[in-house]
């Protein structure tokens, strides 16, 4: 009897263990991730709005916030190093049909929401001889980090032009926070960012330098470069928006979207898709642009199909037919 007395003791000890390494696992959480960007951006807070987003709404998760930089925010989704990246949705159309900068379609990316456009913008100061992107030849420019959609951006844009990289006096591969510093202490003579409107970073310089210019991008250049990419679209910066500028100027733009493992559960990618529509507030108060952010706008120009747990939330609430 007491042999028996012993097995059930360690049997009861047993179940005692694994109630307890089950209940260490829901404390843990599952842990997720979000690639936003880097400092001087608005996709590094707004990943930090979008992570607190799903961590107070979703029961056993634990976010947490990566800088990173858009063509790097894809493929780090794709190759399962993320859950969750910002970036754009003409980079997400290259991507998943294996584009260049891409070497091969990406199968593991699925869109969970578009959240804003912003502009390519090309800024030099009010009172530079530099007026048109012709212009740009023999200058000290900043286009961005490496391999950055934006950069990459950049490059196309001054094909369209005829130029290249080697045309400029002088390419600084730097972060926007970097470049502002560089541009006001005169040593850049074109800052690029891909970002909203407006642009802290912009406006900061506009304040410290007496006023910006924004370069004009002409139709046909724009036509030139909506052929490279369909993602592409036109952005026009109104009069007044930076010190400095007064004309409407014409850009090239693209949506920037969050996009998601497309293996992911459907319940919890529904759950994520959820919270950003519950806690819309969050969002807009990273930048006034998601003021106007609304579920019908979320669900649409991607790049990339909506993750079905995605598509369910927006069905649902009729944002989606």
């Amino acid at each position: 009897m007491s042999r028996f007395r012993a097995i059930a003791k360690c049997g009861l000890q047993a179940v005692v263990l694994l109630l307890v390494l089950a209940a260490s696992v829901a404390l843990a959480g599952q842990n997720l991730s979000i690639a936003s960007g880097k400092a001087g951006g608005t996709w590094y807070p707004m990943g930090g709005a979008i992570a607190e987003a799903v961590q107070n709404s979703v029961d056993g998760v634990n976010m947490s916030v990566m800088q990173g930089t858009g063509d790097a925010n894809i493929i780090g989704v794709n190759n399962a190093m993320y859950t969750l990246g910002i970036c754009f949705s003409f980079a997400t159309a290259d991507a998943v049909q294996g584009k260049a900068p891409f070497n091969k379609p990406f199968t593991n990316i699925a869109g969970l929401a578009a959240l804003y456009s912003s502009p390519l913008q090309i800024v030099v100061r009010a009172d530079s001889d530099i007026k048109t992107i012709e212009d740009l030849k023999g200058r000290r420019i900043a286009p961005g980090l490496k391999g950055t959609s934006g950069e990459a951006l950049v490059r196309k844009i001054l094909k369209v032009h005829g130029m290249s990289y080697e045309d400029m006096k002088k390419v600084e591969h730097v972060a926007y926070a970097d470049a502002a510093m560089l541009m006001k202490d005169g040593h850049l003579d074109a800052f690029m960012p891909f970002t909203t409107v407006p642009a802290p970073v912009i406006q900061d310089i506009a304040v410290s330098i007496g006023g910006v210019r924004i370069l004009n991008l002409a139709e046909d250049k724009f036509q030139a470069l909506k052929k490279i990419n369909a993602g592409y679209a036109k952005y026009v910066i109104k009069g007044g928006s930076y010190k400095g500028q007064d004309a409407d100027v014409l850009c090239v733009g693209s949506n920037n979207v969050v996009i998601v493992q497309k293996k992911l559960a459907e319940d919890l990618v529904y759950k994520m898709a959820k919270a950003l529509v519950d806690k819309k507030d969050k969002l807009s108060k990273v930048h006034k642009v998601m003021g106007s952010w609304n579920p019908a706008y979320a669900c649409q120009e991607i790049g990339v199909p909506l993750h079905p747990g995605a598509a369910k939330l927006y069905k649902e609430i009729g944002a989606l037919k």
